[in-house]
């Protein structure tokens, strides 16, 4: 039975329950092959939940018009936790004001930079943490290393990488993969806001000492301290708070993901792993980066990204599959499919790495781009970067060697090991 024959058979079921269980299966078992079934007979999908759009120009046009599409699906998840964010607003000061002031701190000629601390700290970790079963690289690496870089570079330490990791893990779950609102989830994410509010409230003030002895010191929450903001911007010491919270909530769990299941893909591929190899070791970090991003296509860190529908707006129009969407409407602009859409991309299901980078939707597309776009280009390839490094780099033998999600959206356990 095809995806759509087992959809419609349970059209029927209480509240549409069955049918949006079934989509979310879907998603998380069978991406790959549901969505080539949707783009062919269904490349608009209405479920009793949101719309799918799942074509390459369709989830483009959605990602590529704020005004109708907005981030407005995330304010109630984001609010609690950081106050008026960016990220959960459109057209408005929160999202103009302060995705330019983050964008000029967060400077493009820190690459290098960051390049070098993520290298360091990969290394360090590597070596501590190896015992003789291997390494377990998720809580060991993955996710250490960004949220120890929001310390180095971001200027966000934390009391300890221990709670950076936790607030981390409980806001994005919170925010972005939580779609039955569990109340549990969603206060843990309060929690851990409440906790990175308190910390900073003491730390802001220690460091705007420390700078008041040593003005060298240059990292992206010193840069906030020392720029005098006029009164009339607004933007002080409560938006430079929830914007340092920012950068932690989106630096870890994503890096972390992004580099297990690459790895993983990569291992499923002898000859593309023996490849990456090679350029790791000939220090060829653009080519590197292309095995990366490929990789991270037949696995992405999410299918999909939502937005909700502003006003009443036809997609796709004049083709055959135009489609009014209903003011009101949540849609799930689906990027996993996007990048695999065979009227778009050359040859989807094979393994290339000449690939134009806008066929690439793993940092999202359009106004809503990601603010760490280019720390993430340098991170996530220096990280795996440093694992091929390492002699004899293979997955641990039987079940360690495979990503254990343990029931959740994020890797909790991957083991490999090396000489």
């Amino acid at each position: 039975m095809s995806f759509l024959s087992e959809y419609r058979d349970a059209t029927f079921s209480m509240a549409g329950q069955k049918q949006m269980k079934l989509v979310g299966q879907w998603m998380k078992t069978s991406p790959i092959p549901f969505f080539a079934e949707l783009r062919q007979y269904s490349p608009i999908l209405h479920t009793p939940k949101f719309i799918l759009v799942s074509r390459y120009p369709d989830v483009k046009e959605v990602l590529g018009n704020e005004k109708i599409f907005s981030v407005r699906v995330y304010a109630d998840r984001m609010d609690p936790v950081a106050g008026p964010f960016m990220l959960a607003r459109d057209g408005t000061i929160f999202n103009e004001r302060d995705k330019a002031v983050m964008k000029v701190m967060l400077r493009q000629d820190d690459l290098s930079k960051v390049r070098t601390i993520v290298g360091r700290l990969t290394e360090s970790n590597l070596d501590t943490f190896k015992d003789s079963r291997g390494i377990e690289l998720v809580n060991a690496v993955s996710r250490r290393v960004p949220l120890q870089l929001c310390g180095d570079y971001f200027g966000f330490p934390g009391p300890d990488v221990e709670s950076l990791m936790r607030w981390s893990k409980a806001t994005q779950m919170d925010m972005f993969r939580n779609p039955t609102q569990d109340p549990q989830i969603h206060e843990e994410s309060v929690q851990a806001g409440r906790e990175m509010r308190e910390f900073l409230k003491h730390y802001i003030p220690q460091q705007r000492a420390a700078i008041a002895i040593d003005p060298s010191l240059d990292d992206i929450v010193s840069r906030l301290l020392k720029t005098q903001f006029p009164e009339v911007i607004g933007f002080d010491e409560e938006r430079i708070l929830a914007n340092s919270m920012g950068l932690l909530i989106g630096a870890g769990e994503t890096t972390s993901q992004a580099v297990i299941q690459v790895l993983d893909q990569w291992f499923q591929r002898p000859e593309i792993f023996a490849s990456a190899t090679r350029a790791a070791r000939s220090g060829d970090d653009q080519q590197l980066g292309q095995y990366v991003w490929e990789a991270l296509r037949f696995n992405p860190i999410s299918p999909g990204i939502a937005r909700f529908c502003e006003e009443d707006y036809t997609i796709a129009k004049g083709t055959d599959r135009e489609t009014l969407i209903p003011k009101g409407t949540v849609v799930l602009a689906a990027t996993q499919s996007a990048m695999f859409d065979e009227r778009e991309v050359c040859k989807p299901d094979e393994f290339l790495i000449d690939r134009p980078s806008y066929h690439y939707l793993h940092f999202g597309y359009g106004h809503h781009l990601c603010l760490g776009y280019y720390v993430g280009l340098v991170m996530i390839p220096e990280i795996l970067k440093r694992l091929l490094l390492r002699a004899g780099l293979c997955r641990a033998s039987g079940s360690a060697g495979q990503i254990d999600y343990k029931g959740g959206p994020f890797p909790e356990e991957f083991w490999v090991q090396y000489s």
